[in-house]
């Protein structure tokens, strides 16, 4: 008789506490679970279960060993599913809701990415800033900001934290100048998030090598940070957004980072990746969760090398000291 067949009726007359009822699930006769339990006993020569008229139970003897049986059974059962699911990566769809601040040169790396290696899925993304719901059943996954999603019992795994950063465009810099210190902005036009103001003033809230500085600016916008990173490149004020969202404007000199010693009192953004289940996820969730972890913790990696390799640049102050001496 199989062993495998056995040690399988064995863990489900233990689970179903019954050879009739095991009996059932098998689609096999009672006396052909006995014969199995016969055999399993015969050959591990220990007696596993106790039998009475109305109830089977383990004996003492037999409990680690039914433990270990249900555990590698478990195993072998999860490689078969996972085995089996494999063709799964190269069709299906998946439905992704992607935050604004993400859409740019480095998503598009990660899209091409995850289609290098599942390249027939049908990757639907949509671009939304509004506070969503994992379990309404209108997308698969999403990269999001963590307070964007209003279910807790969902799967997060967080992919990167951005801070707060000043920025402008060179235009309007070299049309009103470059602060210097926090107290400056007073004089700037400010491209500002909602939460960005303190509530029913002008004023908003900056912290300056760590103290907190109130500014009043001369001007403002108000606005989700979609509008005010277009805001900014066309050089209608300073802006302050996540540094993610505007590296690569920075990198490609479309935009500066002014006053690196100043943030907005904010908190730094948290970058997730949600979905509603852990469990006996299609091949083609799971490639995309391996796919996009990877590629965050690559980013970083790669932003800390350039970061530490990157020459300190004298600030214009510092220029002009230079320049006098």
């Amino acid at each position: 008789m199989d062993q495998l067949y056995v040690l399988r009726v064995f863990v489900a007359v233990v689970q179903h506490g019954s050879f009739s009822k095991a009996a059932t699930s098998f689609n096999v006769t009672p006396g052909a679970i006995s014969k199995a339990i016969a055999t399993l006993e015969a050959s591990i020569q220990t007696r596993v279960l106790h039998r009475t008229t109305r109830s089977v139970s383990l004996t003492a003897e037999a409990k680690p060993y039914y433990l270990t049986c249900r555990r590698l059974l478990e195993e072998l059962d999860e490689a078969n599913r996972r085995i089996a699911r494999q063709r799964e990566i190269d069709s299906g769809s998946l439905r992704l809701v992607v935050h604004p601040m993400l859409i740019s040169e480095t998503f598009t790396r990660l899209m091409r990415s995850y289609h290098a290696i599942a390249p027939d899925v049908n990757l639907k993304v949509s671009v939304q800033e509004d506070t969503v719901n994992p379990y309404d059943g209108r997308f698969d996954m999403a990269i999001l900001p963590s307070h964007l999603v209003e279910h807790s019992l969902v799967i997060r795994r967080m992919l990167s934290r951005s801070p707060r950063v000043l920025v402008a465009s060179p235009g309007y810099l070299e049309l009103y100048g470059t602060p210097q210190a926090a107290s400056d902005l007073a004089n700037h036009f400010m491209l500002l998030s909602a939460d960005s103001r303190k509530w029913d003033t002008d004023f908003i809230d900056l912290l300056e090598h760590g103290k907190r500085v109130s500014i009043s600016p001369r001007s403002s916008i108000v606005g989700n940070e979609t509008l005010l990173r277009a805001t900014a490149l066309t050089g209608s004020g300073i802006a302050s957004l996540p540094e993610a969202m505007v590296r690569e404007d920075i990198a490609a000199g479309h935009l500066t980072h002014i006053l690196s010693h100043c943030t907005t009192a904010d908190n730094d953004v948290e970058i997730c990746l949600f979905y509603p289940h852990r469990e006996l996820l299609p091949a083609r969730f799971r490639t995309f969760v391996d796919v996009c972890t990877e590629f965050f913790r690559s980013t970083s990696r790669n932003i800390a090398k350039d970061t530490e390799a990157a020459p300190q640049r004298p600030s214009d102050r510092e220029k002009d000291m230079l320049e006098s001496t």
